[in-house]
């Protein structure tokens, strides 16, 4: 009997298990509905499926980058900068979120900010970046 009774408890809880993973949400479905709304120009919107999928996979780089991308393009420069700090702080190599994050600097008017970031973009390999650099120091000169 206690055998009986130990095979149907497994049995439900091996059931309840998947039933819990089969209704997860998939945080890549919430990342493309971001990509689609961003490509659209709806950038509340594309920030509210990539906060779904930040809360679901919260160690992700990529998900930082592309909402603070997105908070960058609709003006929220302050969310835009803490966004990519995170990004860059789970993937220290980052090249792209160093330029962005540059580019918000510009935006803020902090210019040695945005200078040490596309330098480090650039060291990084980023070939924007190094524009990005090379334009700015021309300006300062």
């Amino acid at each position: 009997m206690k055998l009986v009774t130990s095979i149907a408890c497994l049995t439900c809880l091996i059931s309840l298990c998947g039933t819990a993973r089969a209704a997860e949400p998939d945080y890549q479905k919430f990342y493309r509905q971001g990509v689609e709304a961003n490509k659209q120009g709806k950038l509340d919107q594309a920030i509210s499926y990539y906060s779904q999928a930040i809360a679901l996979k919260p160690k992700t780089a990529p998900l930082y980058f592309v909402r603070g991308r997105a908070y960058k393009q609709h003006g929220d420069l302050d969310k835009a900068i803490a966004d990519l700090t995170h990004a860059i702080a789970l993937k220290a190599d980052y090249a792209e979120a160093y330029n962005n994050r540059g580019v918000a600097y510009i935006g803020k008017k902090l210019a040695k900010n945005a200078q040490a970031d596309f330098k480090k973009a650039c060291e990084l390999g980023s070939k924007e970046g190094c524009a990005n650099a090379q334009k700015l120091a021309a300006i300062r000169k």
